[in-house]
């Protein structure tokens, strides 16, 4: 099947387009991973990558979807790495090792299976992004990107900055890599445990990416959240006892635990109060509460792992509760007050005026959102909470204002969806 000459590419068609969106939110850092070891340039890495997500943007459009994406990926990208390798050898006049190596392994077979790639390399690629030599909050960000194919966009909604100083912070981290030579390998035991509380941000980032997504039309994204508890998995096998990835894992499964629950046949999101929890996995709350009791959490923490271990605590206490009215809200209340106290950040007091609102009504819950509104000045839910308070509070004109503010900021499909049946519930006429 060809196409005639002089027009643009064709768009991909809608199964190929999704296939390729999956295939990109799923796999990238696999195939990053696997590109990389092979050829230590990350520079060229990601641009082959891009270059070959693009020509599979045309081809499968045109051609069909290949039985295997990802080894149609992984062969592209590296024969794209390996023609800019041959350009620059030919503009210095030499051939480099690397690229007699890897012409050498050209018949060789292609990545037929995602899960062929060693966690080893994977875990290289987290601790290559999370280098010291970073800012941290880049690091992560650069992990985000690099390892789990989080967007740019949804990045700098996770750090409330705006998407150009995002994609700035994330390219000059790139940058600092390769002229600094950081290199893709598993650091010594000792060098280890200064890294672990870059590691556990980045996984934590991508699980709140994974329930919480930006943009784009899933009211989840299990799989990237399956990612990140992977992540803490492989990094507390070398540090079973490392308090920052054990209270970590425990908040991860304890709310991975619920997903089943979360949307609804049709994919539309469903609330805590209205989920069958009977569809929570078990083994996943029992693992969670265990581990949010371990002897690993009694010791002095630091603040980060204190932060996650009372986040943790709370999700004990909604995934034991037999039923939604007898969730114990002032014991919320009172782990609220804990993590406000360690780390006050706008997402830890918006959760709190959210418990002190079911614990103690909705009055009380609008008064524990003062303050908020520069800090969460791009949000959408900030508007979305304070309308609901606002909608029990029986004040439904100025429900209708913020909920009408959060459609407005709202970038994911099935959570706007869900804020305009709220809205239309209100019976107030609409402008």
């Amino acid at each position: 099947m060809t196409t005639g000459q002089g027009g643009p590419p064709p768009a991909p068609s809608e199964p190929s387009a999704e296939v390729l969106a999956t295939v990109v939110r799923e796999e990238w850092g696999r195939l990053t991973s696997l590109l990389l070891a092979r050829f230590r340039r990350l520079d060229l890495v990601e641009d082959a990558l891009g270059d070959a997500v693009e020509t599979a943007a045309r081809r499968w459009a045109r051609d069909g979807t290949p039985d295997n994406p990802v080894a149609w990926l992984h062969t592209a990208a590296r024969r794209r790495v390996l023609d800019r390798l041959r350009a620059e050898s030919m503009a210095q006049r030499k051939v480099p090792l690397l690229v007699v190596e890897a012409e050498g392994k050209e018949g060789s077979p292609v990545l037929a299976d995602p899960g062929d790639l060693v966690e080893d390399d994977l875990l290289r690629l987290v601790l290559m992004c999370t280098h010291p030599a970073l800012d941290p909050a880049a690091a992560s960000a650069l992990a985000l990107r690099l390892v789990l194919g989080v967007s740019t966009a949804d990045i700098a909604r996770l750090f409330l900055v705006p998407e150009p100083t995002m994609a700035a912070r994330v390219t000059r981290a790139k940058r600092k890599i390769v002229t600094a030579g950081i290199p893709f390998a598993v650091p010594s035991s000792d060098v280890l445990p200064d890294r672990l509380d870059a590691v556990a941000q980045t996984a934590y980032l991508a699980f709140t990416a994974g329930y919480a997504p930006g943009s784009g039309p899933d009211a989840l994204r299990t799989g990237l959240a399956g990612e990140a508890i992977r992540l803490v998995r492989v990094v507390l096998g070398l540090r079973p006892e490392e308090p920052v990835l054990v209270a970590l894992l425990a908040l991860m499964l304890l709310q991975h635990s619920r997903r089943d629950a979360r949307v609804d046949g049709d994919g539309a999101i469903v609330l805590l109060p209205d989920q069958d929890r009977s569809r929570w996995h078990r083994d996943e709350i029992a693992e969670g509460v265990a581990l949010a009791s371990s002897p690993a959490l009694t010791g002095p923490l630091t603040v980060q792992a204190a932060g996650y271990a009372v986040q943790a605590r709370i999700a004990v206490e909604h995934a034991t509760a037999p039923t939604a009215e007898a969730t114990r809200w002032d014991r919320i209340v009172a782990r609220y007050d804990d993590l406000v106290a360690l780390s006050p950040t706008p997402s830890a007091r918006l959760a709190r005026a959210v418990a002190v609102a079911e614990a103690h009504g909705p009055r009380e819950g609008l008064a524990a959102l003062a303050g908020l509104d520069d800090d969460l000045a791009h949000s959408h839910r900030l508007p979305s909470v304070r309308a609901e308070l606002l909608a029990r509070a029986g004040d439904v004109e100025a429900a209708d204002a913020a909920y009408a503010l959060a459609i407005e900021r709202c970038g994911n499909d099935a959570e706007r969806a869900l804020l305009r049946a709220r809205r239309a519930a209100l019976r107030f006429p609409t402008t």
